[in-house]
């Protein structure tokens, strides 16, 4: 039965997070509708924006930009805080010239967030982040061997498909090796849900090695452990 180091897994798939940082699927021109603007307040500044793209949450964290398209003027909102599938946005106008009309569309734009620093590493972090939960909720939800086989294969060949670029990151944000100990400032968010992550990750490993009899399992971990050799040896 192939057992982990659970400590050295949880660090290595932080690493591998950050491997595939530079090639997010958004194009530059990449946009969609977040949601509509309610629950405004007095003066207009600020709004709640339920979601109408849940599944696209990932891309709208705190510090993201947001556009409203007002004729030929666009109005830019920051997200401020995220509740659930609740947004709250301020208006980003030092002025403050601009208010915000109830039910008015409010985009997510690439083209506006291009200035961000570390835009692209936030944003294929968030959309990893939501996968290793999606697998560490299915783990947790099964006694099956069979979905814990299913399930540790399609984990391997999604890792498995990162790896060449985790040389690429390594070479584009060298500061980013560090990252498990100090993380920028603009990642701090991103490396608290790691946080929160990791223990998780480790009883879902446990729970894993406890099926090592079954003979699915035992290949799907015998080949998900490759996939962690690769990694640990390529992402350097």
């Amino acid at each position: 039965m192939i057992r982990f180091n659970l400590k050295k897994v949880s660090v290595l798939f932080i690493l591998l997070l950050l491997s595939s940082v530079l090639h997010g699927k958004e194009t530059a021109d990449y946009e969609f509708i977040a949601g509509k603007v309610e629950f405004i307040n007095k003066n207009g500044s600020e709004g709640i924006i339920p979601l109408s793209s849940p599944g696209k949450a990932y891309l709208l964290n705190k510090g993201v930009l947001l556009v409203i398209k007002r004729g030929d003027k666009q109005i830019v909102l920051r997200i401020t805080d995220v509740q659930g599938e609740h947004l709250k946005c301020s208006v980003n106008n030092e002025a403050g010239a601009d208010r915000l009309i109830y039910g008015e569309d409010v985009y997510y734009s690439e083209v506006i967030n291009s200035g961000i620093k570390y835009r692209d590493a936030k944003r294929i972090l968030a959309q990893l982040i939501k996968l290793y939960e999606e697998f560490i909720f299915k783990i947790e939800s099964t006694e099956d061997p069979a979905v814990l086989a299913n399930t540790v294969n399609s984990f391997s060949s999604e890792l498995d498909k990162l790896l060449p670029e985790m040389k690429r990151i390594n070479s584009r944000y060298p500061e980013l090796e560090k990252f498990k100990l100090s993380p920028p400032a603009e990642l701090l968010n991103e490396s608290a849900m790691l946080e929160v992550l990791e223990p998780r990750l480790r009883d879902a490993f446990f729970k894993i090695q406890m099926f090592g009899s079954d003979e699915n399992v035992k290949k799907a971990t015998n080949d998900l452990h490759k996939v962690l050799q690769k990694m640990n040896a390529g992402g350097r």
